[in-house]
């Protein structure tokens, strides 16, 4: 009997997991939530868009916004950022906590020049991946919890 309803639990989340591919589509910057287009503005304002999509989720919809020098953000469906990722340089100071900031700046003792490339949040965690390619994730109180390189 578990058997079975374990293979009834694996196909339905087949099933699932099959039906939410290919719900996404390309949009225009003007159809982000407010939040997200402010966001963009203020963090990004110089760099144009190159490619945005918003994807149905069972949760709600998600927005990916891609710009020329591969940075890519994620939004909610609210418009608030989940995940800023930079391939050549840092994001933006004003999006970091201050105690992320505090505790790269005094990694940079070991690694001179270190900064954050890629920052995201969850309700619970925050995680960074430094300029020197180790992750680091953070608890909500912003003490480390682990650490991948």
């Amino acid at each position: 009997m578990k058997k079975i309803i374990f293979a009834v639990i694996v196909l339905l989340a087949g099933i699932f997991t099959a039906k939410a591919d290919g719900n996404e589509r390309p949009i225009s910057v003007e159809a982000l939530p407010k939040a997200a287009q402010e966001f963009i503005m203020q963090h990004f304002g110089q760099m144009t868009p190159t490619y945005v999509v918003e994807e149905a989720k069972y949760s709600g919809k998600e927005y990916e916004v891609y710009f020329s020098d591969r940075t890519e953000v994620e939004f909610a469906a609210d418009g608030r950022w989940r995940k800023v990722e930079r391939k050549y340089a840092p994001v933006p100071e004003a999006i970091v906590p201050e105690e992320i900031r505090t505790f790269v700046a005094g990694q940079g003792n070991t690694y001179p020049g270190l900064f954050v490339r890629e920052i995201e949040r969850t309700p619970y965690t925050w995680e960074i991946e430094m300029s020197n390619g180790i992750e680091v994730k953070f608890d909500r109180k912003f003490n480390v919890i682990g650490y991948d390189d």
